[in-house]
């Protein structure tokens, strides 16, 4: 039973129906909350240009700016939630496909090259072997929104200079892909809680970075949803290296 998605409760315990009534007032609660801080970011901003725009120009044009910015992150949030709760609504990939993860992975590395060569950051990965090798049953959405974010991580925290990688292997069993970055890594007290929804290592630097706090919830869930898993090894300073397993189905 995934915590968050739509259930049939006829059969459940008054246990378990309190567990997951608890889990739905947290969710509201949370989202309320990430909701609440950019939608008052943008009236405060809205505010100030009315205010400015006659008498300064120039600083009417910069809240003009953040609130471009704003609105972005809030545009993402929005997204980004309506993604995960699809995804928790389902135990499984409704109606699988083959889908070739060393193409999905050829593509989300394009779109995010250039977002690493403009912090000055080497993004590379070790050629794999023959398509086959690397096709399984799943949906290529999902799979390429679960990779989207793990890349884009690495690169948000990534120092300038620094390496993001990524490898593969497979087998008879299924398909290993490995994202390792040189960033800031996470400490050991630090890495249970992150696929959780909305938790953030370093709030300051996910503000900074646009980062909404549903990447990894979203990551883990698109694993589970195709009847894999996701691990990750980190050490403050030395770096980040997720895992994800993906059996053939």
């Amino acid at each position: 039973m995934l915590e968050g998605g739509r259930r049939d409760l006829d059969h459940v315990g008054p246990e378990e129906l309190r567990r997951v009534n608890k889990i739905r007032r947290d969710f509201v609660a949370n989202v309320s909350h990430e909701l609440k801080t950019p939608a008052t970011s943008l009236r405060l901003l809205a505010e100030s240009v009315v205010e400015t725009i006659e008498d300064d120009p120039d600083q009417a044009r910069f809240f003009a700016e953040q609130m471009k910015n704003e609105t972005e992150r809030l545009g993402q949030l929005i997204a980004d939630l309506l993604d995960l709760a699809r995804l928790e609504s389902e135990e499984s990939v409704q109606s699988p496909s083959p889908v070739d993860v060393r193409h999905v992975l050829i593509v989300v590395l394009g779109r995010l090259r250039r977002v690493a060569r403009s912090k000055d950051i080497t993004l590379q990965w070790k050629r794999f072997g023959r398509s086959a090798q690397y096709e399984i049953q799943g949906d290529e959405t999902q799979l390429t929104s679960m990779f989207t974010n793990l890349v884009d991580n690495a690169i948000k925290y990534t120092p300038s200079g620094g390496l993001v990688e990524v490898t593969g292997g497979s087998d008879d069993l299924g398909v290993t892909v490995r994202i390792s970055d040189t960033g800031i890594g996470i400490s050991e007290g630090k890495l249970p809680r992150i696929f959780e929804r909305f938790y953030r290592v370093d709030k300051a630097r996910s503000k900074e970075t646009g980062g909404t706090g549903l990447g990894l919830s979203i990551v883990r869930h698109v694993a589970e949803n195709h009847g894999g898993r996701v691990t990750v090894e980190s050490e403050p300073g030395e770096g980040t290296i997720f895992t994800v397993y993906l059996p053939q189905g």
